[in-house]
């Protein structure tokens, strides 16, 4: 028994609630059990039980073992004098003035067992071998506030760094659009380059592609040469004027990483990509304003130079290069949905987090091992927003036990016949 679970317990009336009595034979009311207590002090606050005939409304303190509260110097600690009752599992010593409840004779065998089945499993998946038990209607909804508090973690982030751009949501819609289209190898870089370039530097050159791509390119360092071939030449030339007008400093062209990645994946490529972005300015207004979210980078394509090259002067096969399906999924779940859920809790417009979770539904279903360790039987895989809660759910709560703080695991602890209950002696 761990306190933590004997909380949980106490919390969701988990035991045997019939015919309670004190250690000293006084008869119990739970007529609340109060409000657990996240801060310092009694674990569950305005609780109200009846002792006898008397009604008590307090502060109740939970123990494994009754003498933990001495360990503890609660005696000294005054946030504990409005204590009107001690729970605990194991009563081995006696308070002198407040009445004690154990519950060890009250607690089915059987949760116990489930608990610590699966805080023991090494499995990926703790519940696995007992899932079976969870209808699909708990899934369904538990991996909607899963979603919830994905796009809630994601868009406090967003906040966080509207803030520092003095509240401008077209420039920090374009720092998170450039942070991901780094992708995780190159993420840092083209941050570091949203950063050296202002929007609205860029918002100045959107009608033209070429001065766009000379800013890109040449603060990322990939200018720095002498060129064959007149494209990269004429960037060049016109980044010379820029880099100048602006006051710019180019990054270092070797910090970017080519190793072990596809070549339709290079950050010139990307950077390209990016470049028919800027070309949309301003691409969050359209953000707000689309309905169908897939078409907003359907029909991307880099410029011409591209399409027979990777990087600079080696010419390639002829190839269009579209931003990819799997890319584009990408980019609606990381930055579309997320910016449009923070959009709508900074205006307290729920039109906008309602288009924040379409979006998921409108991206295709990520995959990936943790993803895979749920069985498509019982876990519906279809959008994006099945993959997202599935996601959260293994690296928030699978991976690290939470058990109790899920909705899966406490349906699991909790589906107890009443029997099994009333009958504990």
């Amino acid at each position: 028994m761990k306190e933590h679970l004997l909380q949980y317990i106490w919390q969701n009336k988990l035991f045997n609630f019939l015919d309670l009595k004190s250690t000293d034979g006084s008869s119990i009311q739970l007529l609340d059990v109060g409000k657990i207590n996240s801060n310092g002090g009694p674990d569950f606050l305005n609780a109200k039980i009846k002792i006898e005939d008397v009604l008590l409304v307090g502060n109740i303190e939970l123990h494994v073992y009754a003498s933990d509260w001495q360990l503890h110097q609660h005696s000294s600690d005054q946030k504990y004098n409005n204590v009107i009752l001690h729970v605990v599992f194991i009563n081995d010593w006696q308070h002198p003035s407040i009445p004690t409840l154990e519950l060890n004779s009250r607690i089915p065998r059987v949760l116990l067992d489930k608990y610590e089945s699966m805080r023991k499993s090494t499995q990926t998946l703790p519940c696995k071998h007992i899932l079976h038990e969870i209808d699909a209607i708990t899934l369904s909804k538990w991996k909607e506030r899963l979603v919830i508090e994905r796009l809630e973690r994601k868009s406090n982030e967003i906040l966080y760094t509207l803030s520092k751009n003095q509240n401008d949501w077209e420039q920090t819609c374009y720092q998170l659009l450039g942070r991901y289209f780094g992708s995780h190898i190159n993420n840092d870089m083209f941050e570091k380059l949203t950063q050296r370039i202002d929007f609205k530097t860029i918002l100045k050159h959107q009608n033209d592609v070429l001065q766009i791509e000379a800013l890109l390119f040449g603060t990322a360092g990939f200018l720095n040469k002498d060129f064959v071939d007149s494209y990269p030449r004429s960037l060049k030339q016109e980044y010379a004027f820029l880099k100048h007008k602006y006051t710019l400093q180019p990054l270092n062209e070797l910090d970017w990483q080519f190793l072990r990645i596809r070549p339709i994946s290079f950050p010139t490529i990307r950077l390209a990509w990016f470049a028919q972005i800027m070309l949309q300015m301003p691409f969050f207004q359209k953000i707000i304003e689309t309905e169908n979210f897939t078409t907003l980078f359907a029909d991307l394509q880099p410029s011409t130079y591209w399409e027979t090259h990777y990087t600079f002067d080696k010419f390639s096969v002829y190839k269009p290069k579209p931003l990819g399906a799997a890319f584009q999924s990408i980019l609606l779940i990381n930055v579309i949905a997320p910016i449009l859920y923070a959009y709508g809790k900074y205006t307290d417009t729920e039109k906008y987090i309602e288009k924040a979770l379409d979006c998921l539904t409108q991206a295709a279903c990520e995959d990936n091992t943790k993803i895979a360790t749920y069985e498509k039987k019982l876990w519906q895989k279809y959008t994006a927003f099945d993959s997202q809660a599935l996601l959260e759910l293994a690296t928030n709560y699978c991976t690290q036990h939470r058990c109790l703080q899920c909705a899966v695991g406490h349906a699991i602890l909790s589906k107890q016949p009443q029997t099994v209950l009333e009958n504990i002696v």
